[in-house]
């Protein structure tokens, strides 16, 4: 096999994802409709106590299709005096129950669901204050969710939003954030402050590559100095996901000058650490193993291609039961059988 028909490089899986920062919030927000539920009576009203069957119901939520098999995140708390105590997990409780609400039985099995659930885990007025919470939370999303739809689109050409659009997407975080005081006033903070912090600078960062007559020096500059106005945590999360993209450029830069695989893993020891060059090599040496074993194989398989003693149902039988052979491992061998009609279609374009 000649060295233009050798296999592509297949880098797969060099990292752990990074830990994702968080979105602008339409990017992210549930999709279909948000119904604001209905009933008026509240747990605070009904007083009852928890019965065995209310127990018993508890297979109810993660019996749903696209819960199964993942857990009730930690929900409702008391503080000392029975109170609900407002904490970033309750969000993450309602968005649970929330995922699945295609497949829960309309809006009141939803309700019932989370209903439940509350009054199994707190008593009053605990259990009152997390159910009106809920209510209020999908009020909010229902307001909130018209605005996706007039969201701007970035330039196709360019990928790039002009001022107008950067003010008109200011102009719907500002009703986004009032929604959120009038409806959820005392869990504003708690719930949306790291990624109302990340959307204001994300926006102020749209100002700048929108704002004509700035020279990249001074665009740079003004972009760095965002980026040291984020929070640390959110520092940290943007780097973290920005770096597997790094690493990824590195290498692909690196191998496109014709650098060896030592040197590529000392770069990367360098900038990034001990762990990661590691990485790389293992996933070099298991790349370059299955290259040679991919080698061993096209030339065998030439010989069947070129053999003319047999018919076309031989030849592929042939053919399979070579791939088979050469690669006992079924996603290594459709990884080859990739590789060939890469390599048969290459041919026919010469």
């Amino acid at each position: 096999m000649t060295s233009s028909e050798r296999a592509p490089r297949l880098w797969l899986a060099l990292l752990p994802a990074g830990i994702a920062a968080a979105a602008v919030y339409w990017m992210t927000m549930p999709s279909g409709p948000v119904a604001v539920p209905q009933r008026t009576a509240t747990i605070a009203t009904a007083n009852r106590s928890v019965t065995s069957a209310d127990t018993a119901g508890g297979g109810g939520v993660t019996a749903l299709p696209s819960l199964a098999g993942i857990d009730v995140p930690a929900g409702p708390e008391t503080d000392a005096h029975g109170n609900l105590r407002l904490t970033r997990a309750l969000r993450t409780y309602f968005d649970y129950f929330l995922s699945a609400r295609h497949d829960a039985g309309g809006p009141e099995a939803l309700n019932q669901l989370v209903y439940d659930d509350v009054r199994r885990r707190v008593p009053q007025p605990a259990a009152g204050q997390a159910w009106q919470l809920w209510q209020r939370y999908l009020a909010y999303l229902a307001e909130i969710q018209p605005q996706a739809a007039r969201k701007p689109q970035a330039d196709a050409g360019n990928g790039t939003l002009s001022a107008a659009q950067v003010q008109q997407l200011r102009a719907l975080q500002a009703a986004r954030n009032a929604a959120r005081q009038r409806l959820l006033p005392e869990v504003a903070a708690i719930w949306f402050g790291d990624e109302q912090a990340y959307d204001d600078a994300m926006l102020a960062r749209l100002e700048v590559a929108a704002q004509p007559g700035l020279d990249e020096a001074e665009r740079h500059r003004r972009l760095a100095a965002l980026e040291a106005t984020l929070p640390e945590p959110l520092r940290a999360a943007r780097e973290a996901s920005a770096r597997p993209q790094a690493i990824h450029d590195t290498i692909a830069g690196m191998q496109a000058a014709g650098r060896s695989a030592q040197d590529i893993g000392a770069a990367l020891a360098q900038a990034y650490g001990p762990e990661v060059a590691q990485r790389y090599q293992q996933q070099a040496q298991a790349e370059q193993a299955w290259q040679q074993r991919y080698d061993d194989y096209a030339a065998r398989r030439a010989q069947i291609e070129a053999f003319t003693g047999l018919s076309e149902q031989d030849r592929r039988q042939q053919l399979d039961a070579l791939r088979r052979e050469a690669f006992s491992n079924p996603s290594e061998a459709l990884q080859a059988e990739v590789v060939d009609r890469a390599m048969a279609a290459r041919r026919q374009t010469r």
